[in-house]
């Protein structure tokens, strides 16, 4: 059954893969985590903050909540098993690049009760890779979660996973994978479509890029 359904999702992934260069994301023994880029996201529908603080606007998601849910992964390695998804003995923190731009996101455009999705993905994500500057390494495997959307009308978190080269910007693996979000409290429920992401990755997707290399 194992076969059958990884058969069937390597039949119907969507995902950009560079089949020249994408070996190196195999071969690499450390990869270096960019974090969650929201940066082109929307936040559908009402995000309701605990204790008594009411419905979180614009503001509070861009400067509380994506830093929180940037921080909680970097602190607790463990409950998000990145070197395990990947594959490898080594990850390397540096979100850096990815928290300046978050930091020049719209608060007023950033969330919606309309559905999203980007236009053009592959060009979008390619954009926002060529804008990841600074940062401690200079070359290597990135990886990066670009979100798309966080849905609280329909409970799910759509990303596109982005394996990258630092040194030259190319894309080598994307595949968009949505998350379903589950946990206590607004920054562990949406930290739990984090950890759905990551144990897909580990029990299916990975396989799937590997047989594609």
């Amino acid at each position: 059954m194992k076969k059958i359904i990884l058969s069937l999702l390597l039949a119907v992934s969507f995902g950009v893969f560079s089949q020249n260069t994408a070996k190196e994301v195999f071969t690499s023994n450390t990869i270096v985590w960019y974090g969650l880029n929201f940066s082109k996201a929307k936040m559908i529908g009402q995000f309701d903050q605990a204790m008594g603080a009411g419905a979180a606007s614009g503001a509070d998601l861009k400067n509380k909540w994506i830093p929180a849910w940037n921080s909680i992964i970097l602190t607790e390695p463990k409950n998000f098993k990145i070197k395990e998804a990947f594959h490898k003995d080594d990850v390397f923190y540096d979100i850096t690049a990815t928290e300046k731009l978050n930091a020049n996101i719209n608060s007023e455009e950033l969330m919606t009760f309309n559905s999203y999705k980007f236009d053009d993905a592959q060009k979008t994500v390619k954009d926002i890779i060529a804008k990841l500057k600074g940062g401690e390494k200079t070359e290597g495997i990135g990886v990066t979660f670009i979100v798309e959307s966080f849905n609280k009308s329909l409970d799910e978190a759509v990303f596109y996973v982005t394996i990258f080269d630092i040194k030259t910007k190319n894309v080598l693996i994307m595949e968009r994978i949505v998350g379903k979000p589950v946990g206590i409290g607004l920054r562990n429920f949406w930290a739990g479509a984090v950890k759905h992401v990551l144990k897909q990755i580990t029990t299916d997707y990975y396989k799937i890029w590997k047989l594609k290399s």
